[in-house]
């Protein structure tokens, strides 16, 4: 049985839905998205930033070094917000990155990637393998080759981190030593099982939303199996280590579920970990929910031989 803070964080998401939808005039409804996005984790007041977060320019990318009081500036992850590729904002997540810095001992790059409508596939990619490449040689104090590299970013995000890694391998680049993709989105189709058997257990995310958010991404429908776009149609021979977290109350569980059996039967060193009566990014709940705490705590010890 989940926590009782599960039970305000499954509240909390139902009311957040309904804030989405409560202006119908198409002309404010990108904006209107983009800043109700900011309070997907708020759902308790002690969720908040901690540590300290500092602007970059990341090779032309504005981007923001999360730090925590232990954070090892030669250990580096590159972390892509979620947001369905056309909303999300640095602001948003620098809770949950500052709680990603203080557990694993790492600094946080967080980017603003393209977003779409008005940048659509493969603008993001494009943006997040060039933060990866400067990242490896440029740190929170300045330039300085990093001793480890990881990727990491939840829902679109989390395909991305997929999509981008893949899209390194391709062009044989230096890859990280481990890719954590949560919640990730990872078919932009929604035709699995999970988007019809959990319809009535996920409190935020549906199969008309993901639809939505798909058309506004991808310029034509060779874009869906596009392994960039789609990272569960890539090929996983040669990834990197991979940890996957994803609640098991998610209409993207079966995603997660692909891109593992498939990396596996592709010999890659992969961690399937369903977090039972979890919600979509449940990670960003931390400190206020316990199984936040416990699956960032499993993060940690994943990368801390890698």
């Amino acid at each position: 049985m989940s926590s009782e803070q599960n039970k305000l964080v499954i509240k909390h998401q139902e009311e957040l839905v309904k804030t989405f939808f409560s202006l119908d005039d198409e002309r404010l409804g990108m904006k209107h998205f983009r800043y109700t996005v900011d309070d997907y984790f708020n759902a308790d007041s002690s969720i908040r930033p901690t540590g300290s977060a500092s602007p970059v320019n990341v090779d032309g990318i504005y981007g923001q070094w999360v730090m925590a009081e232990n954070s090892d500036p030669d250990k580096r992850i590159l972390y892509l917000h979620g947001g369905g590729y056309a909303i999300g904002t640095i602001r948003g997540y620098l809770s949950l990155t500052s709680q990603i810095a203080e557990k694993t001992g790492c600094s946080i790059l967080l980017i603003d990637y393209s977003l779409a409508p008005e940048l659509k596939f493969p603008h993001g990619v494009n943006d997040s393998k060039k933060a990866f490449l400067w990242m490896l040689n440029n740190g929170p104090n300045g330039s300085g080759k990093c001793t480890k590299s990881y990727i990491s970013g939840d829902s679109a995000g989390g395909g991305l981190s997929l999509g981008v890694t893949l899209a390194l391998k391709d062009d044989n680049s230096e890859l990280p030593n481990a890719v954590i993709p949560l919640s990730p989105w990872a078919e932009l189709d929604p035709v699995s099982e999970t988007y019809d058997t959990n319809a009535d257990i996920d409190p935020y995310i549906s199969k008309d939303a993901i639809a939505a958010f798909r058309d506004l991404y991808i310029k034509d429908e060779s874009d869906l199996i596009n392994p960039y776009a789609s990272p569960v149609y890539g090929n996983y021979e040669g990834f990197p280590p991979l940890l996957i977290q994803v609640g098991g109350r998610e209409v993207l569980l079966d995603d997660s579920k692909k891109v593992a059996e498939s990396a596996e039967s592709s010999g890659c060193d992969v961690k399937l970990e369903v977090w039972d009566d979890m919600v979509h990014v449940f990670h960003g709940y931390a400190p206020f929910l316990p199984e936040a705490n416990e699956a960032l705590d499993a993060i940690a010890d994943f990368i801390s031989d890698k």
